[in-house]
């Protein structure tokens, strides 16, 4: 006994988007632009924990996409239905340009934190007992650190640490006679790989949030199918 045509399951009808209006546009513009002011000053907060144990704080990234994608998208409900291409080329423009001023965040942190202890502690003890504050170490090796980089890895600033973090060398930094190896924990070929996994669950964090707006209906992408909403 064989299944009819009829009784065996069929793939969903194909969404028809529908003219692309001004309007519909300028709501899914504006749901972009948020997403994306939202997650700049977000992102210094995911940059300090992405150097959790176990490469934990990627998990952050996934959730800062589900929440701030969750807000924006009431301001990209008029531009349903869209198709899943647009949302997730949106998606992933948003992410990638967080992700880049991310790494600007990433390089000023790390630079920051270069003086931090148990580094330079010669030095810090020498500065003490001449009077001076042991917190002057800290700008004393952030200076440091981003002169060595632009020194050894040319332009410096943030592209200067992206190839010297990719490079996975440690970088000799010398402040007040004493000269400290800076290494990167998550040197070498991690260090692509975790920046583009980081990259990678921000896009699926905000495509999973706006991916209701596939559909024509009024819809609300915290309620699970098939629950009732009214749209205000």
């Amino acid at each position: 006994m064989t299944q009819t045509a009829d009784a065996l399951p069929q793939p969903p009808p194909p969404i028809l988007e529908g003219p692309w209006t001004a309007a519909r546009a300028g709501a899914w513009r504006k749901a972009r632009i948020v997403s994306f002011l939202c997650l700049v000053p977000l992102g210094w907060l995911l940059v300090a924990l992405i150097w959790l144990p176990l490469y934990m704080g990627l998990f952050f990234f996934l959730v800062a996409g589900l929440l701030v994608g969750a807000v924006s998208f009431r301001l990209a409900r008029a531009a349903r239905p869209m198709e899943r291409r647009r949302i997730l080329r949106g998606a992933c423009v948003v992410a990638l340009a967080c992700t880049a001023i991310n790494l600007v965040w990433e390089y000023d942190q790390f630079a920051r934190a270069a003086g931090k202890p148990p580094r330079f502690a010669e030095a810090r003890n020498a500065v003490v007992a001449a009077g001076e504050k042991a917190s002057s170490i800290d700008k004393m090796a952030n200076v440091a650190f981003r002169a060595a980089l632009t020194e050894r890895y040319a332009p410096g600033g943030p592209i200067g640490y992206v190839r010297w973090a990719v490079s996975g060398a440690d970088l000799p930094v010398s402040v007040n006679g004493q000269t400290e190896s800076i290494v990167m924990p998550h040197g070498g070929f991690r260090w692509p790989i975790r920046t583009l996994a980081a990259l990678l669950l921000l896009a699926v964090g905000l495509y999973l949030s706006f991916e209701a707006l596939t559909s024509s209906e009024p819809v609300s992408n915290i309620l699970p199918p098939g629950a009732e909403y009214t749209e205000e």
